[in-house]
């Protein structure tokens, strides 16, 4: 055997063997995060612009009550629930300088505002210019908003003399909303401020075209001042016009050239009010007069012509404690044609509120005493009033 032969295999023999390296296990994955569940598809629509998307408001209110009435004998007195109002709208800006109002009622499914705004314009700083639908400005209570008034009636003189027409009689109430355009501004300096309220308006009420070619004025202008914890509030206002009073057998509008039983009138209302709002106690007083001139068609040519002057006034007052109760009252009267005699109205509204905290609610109790002339009487009436502000 050969020499290093024999070394290898003596030195292979005398080596410990090695033992094998143990395997190690394969460490586990990492824990993987959950994934999030697939997000919906977003709903594609129309993109607002920012100054409109950031300045919409939408507002609302509900009006229930219950009333009963001791009617004049020697018909049944009556009684009923009724939603009187159940209001929403939207008001915005569509840019700084344009603004818009929306009001619809569901409780006679009707549009009460819409209108475009034009408002802070050089030419005219404070003033704000209106073309659409809204409450035509004379007096006060013909423009409080119906979540202030705590007489939940319309006095007799502002919902006969202030209104445009309703187009059923002479001396049916009309409604205090028309179609038109209108100017309204407010400025003050200090403890002192004046006011401006001016429409020309179909006079046809609202949601409703008129073809007559003369259109109806309504404005009311007025100064504000401040004094001892009170705010003060007196203003002029003044209309004019002329409206369909009768639209005849027929109950529809004949046309201008043809008036065939059609009854119109041209009127000149005027009004002056005052407002006094202080911590203890909220009065309001507005005296209107009316002089209308009025031509009743029995055919195209042939009419009867009449004139007369109507005259009301109301004072009311509520009183504020601070447990957010009060009582309510108010006087009124209305003669609708001064040189006719048993035709005058005459009411007394006595009762109490309370406001609901913490929702924006109100209670309202109101007991109207009618003191009227038999021929215009309807009877005393107890209403409770509810209302919800949204």
């Amino acid at each position: 055997m050969p020499l290093t032969a024999l070394v290898l295999a003596v030195a292979l023999s005398q080596s410990a063997p090695a033992e094998p390296a143990l395997s190690q296990p394969p460490a586990p994955p990492a824990a993987e995060a959950p994934r999030p569940p697939p997000s919906p598809p977003a709903t594609q629509g129309p993109t607002l612009p920012v100054p409109f998307r950031k300045a919409v408001t939408f507002y609302g209110f509900i009006d229930a009550q219950y009333s009963r009435t001791q009617v004049p004998g020697p018909a049944d007195d009556s009684a009923t629930f009724e939603l009187r109002r159940a209001r929403i709208g939207a008001r915005g800006e569509v840019t700084p300088n344009v603004g818009f109002n929306l009001l619809f009622d569901g409780a006679d499914t009707s549009l009460k505002d819409a209108y475009v705004a034009l408002k802070k314009v050089g030419l005219l700083p404070g003033m704000e210019v209106r073309l659409g639908q809204w409450k035509v400005p004379f007096g006060y209570e013909q423009l409080e908003s119906d979540t202030k008034l705590l007489w939940v009636n319309s006095s007799y003189a502002v919902a006969a003399l202030s209104r445009s027409t309703a187009t059923t009689s002479l001396f049916a109430n009309g409604d205090s909303r028309d179609l038109g355009a209108g100017l309204f501004g407010s400025w003050s300096s200090g403890a002192v401020g004046a006011e401006l309220a001016t429409s020309v308006v179909n006079g046809a009420g609202p949601n409703r075209r008129d073809d007559l070619d003369g259109k109806n004025f309504w404005g009311r202008a007025g100064a504000t001042a401040k004094a001892g914890g009170a705010l003060v509030r007196a203003g002029g206002s003044f209309g004019y016009g002329r409206q369909v009073a009768g639209l005849g057998a027929n109950g529809k509008f004949d046309g201008v050239s043809t008036p065939t039983d059609d009854t119109y009138f041209w009127f000149k209302t005027y009004g002056g009010d005052v407002e006094v709002d202080h911590p203890y106690f909220f009065a309001a007083a507005e005296l209107i007069q009316s002089e209308r001139d009025v031509t009743a068609y029995t055919t195209t040519t042939a009419a009867s012509k009449t004139a007369f002057t109507a005259r009301g006034w109301y004072a009311g007052i509520y009183g504020k404690t601070p447990w957010k109760l009060g009582p309510v009252f108010r006087a009124e009267r209305y003669d609708r044609n001064l040189s006719v005699g048993d035709n005058t109205n005459e009411r007394y509204t006595v009762g109490a509120y309370v406001d609901g905290l913490p929702v924006n609610a109100r209670l309202i109790f109101n007991y109207e005493l009618d003191q009227s002339d038999a021929s215009v009487k309807t009877g005393n009436r107890a209403i409770l009033f509810g209302q919800v502000v949204y």
